[in-house]
């Protein structure tokens, strides 16, 4: 695990069920963000290979009604200077809000100081079949 300072706002016990959460929004500052589960890359602008990676931790992400603590959710938050070399922690802030790209409930990730561009990503939705029974045929 390679993790920074975690600021989390209201707290750091904050909890409310992951089924109120929609998306995850992070801010981009100019860079590409790709995601694959769990893994989101941050990657600098080319031509430098530099990238950053934040992990979630696959219960949070996955759809349930369970409650989660904000300080529970990120794994690891680390970036690696020009694409190799140790993982090198990197501070962050987590906090709910309304995504402004999508107008839905969102847990939103900043990492930097200045003014941030946002990327929304849509997190797993329930089971078609979890609030009511399966239609009849």
């Amino acid at each position: 695990m390679t993790i920074g300072v975690g600021t989390f706002i209201p707290s750091a016990k904050f909890t409310s069920p992951r089924s109120y959460i929609y998306d995850f929004v992070i801010a981009r500052y100019g860079d590409t963000i790709t995601h694959s589960t769990i893994i989101f890359t941050i990657h600098a602008m080319p031509p430098d290979p530099t990238y950053a990676e934040i992990r979630l931790r696959q219960d949070w992400y996955d759809w349930s009604s369970k409650s989660y603590p904000l300080s529970y959710i990120v794994t690891d938050f680390f970036y690696r200077a020009g694409g190799v070399g140790p993982n090198i922690p990197l501070n962050f802030t987590l906090q709910p809000g309304i995504s402004p790209l999508t107008m839905r409930p969102a847990l939103f990730f900043t990492w930097f100081t200045g003014p941030p561009d946002w990327e929304d990503f849509r997190l797993p939705a329930q089971g078609a079949d979890y609030w009511l029974p399966p239609p009849l045929p």
